[in-house]
């Protein structure tokens, strides 16, 4: 054979192998931009209120930015959204303000005044998240400080932007502005009923299994205070 036809030969193989290795970085950015959506599609079925949006990273290379931004996002608001809404069924919450807890904590309620402060602070740690999270400008930022490239940059606002995605935050923001203000009210309420409580130490005590006061006044200042938890 002559070198001639060597040197076609070895250019055809070349051209060859080019186009075998652009074939399969084409068939894996289209394989990875298919699982990039079906994950999407995944989150959007996802609910705030008791779902683990930080699920196993299913793609790779700048399409797995573009999902751990989404599920990282994702994830923080509905943990922020989820320590919330386990305060309404905290028994230590619920039963602050029982015969029990007077009896068990008073007439000082050290313990009790400080798990309702300590809770008091998270809770609005995760409030103010839960109220500047899921706009549309807080959710592009996030995207353009972990995504590098206008394209993976695209995908993420696509997704993260789409009409069901957005469904899922109004509804999501509607249930936050119900009941993140009565959670709210109830641990300020409950430590108001206790430092009064502590203030008026000598004029209450506890018998026949209810409290009761020396004056008609601080009976009548504590039941107000009671009713405010309604």
């Amino acid at each position: 054979m002559s070198k001639k036809k060597k040197g076609f030969l070895i250019v055809i193989f070349i051209i060859l192998d080019i186009c075998l290795i652009i074939g399969l970085l084409v068939i894996k950015d289209a394989t990875m931009a298919n699982d990039l959506e079906k994950e999407a599609k995944l989150l959007e079925e996802y609910s705030f209120t008791r779902d683990n949006y930080k699920t196993k990273i299913k793609t790779r290379g700048s399409y797995s930015e573009v999902e751990k931004a989404m599920k990282n996002y994702l994830d923080e608001y509905a943990t922020s959204l989820q320590e919330v809404l386990q305060i309404a069924r905290d028994d230590k919450i619920t039963k602050v303000l029982s015969y029990d807890n007077y009896k068990n904590d008073g007439k000082e309620f050290k313990k009790s005044l400080k798990y309702l402060e300590d809770t008091e602070n998270k809770y609005n740690e995760n409030m103010k998240k839960l109220n500047t999270m899921l706009s549309d400008e807080d959710i592009i930022n996030y995207g353009e400080k972990n995504i590098v490239g206008s394209n993976y940059l695209d995908l993420y606002k696509k997704y993260m932007l789409s009409d069901e995605m957005k469904k899922n935050y109004e509804d999501s923001k509607k249930l936050v502005g119900e009941i993140g203000p009565k959670i709210g009210n109830v641990l300020k309420t409950s430590k108001e009923v206790l430092n009064f409580l502590v203030k008026n130490e000598k004029s209450w005590k506890l018998e026949d299994n209810e409290i009761k006061f020396k004056t008609k006044d601080l009976y009548d200042e504590y039941t107000k205070l009671i009713k405010k938890l309604n």
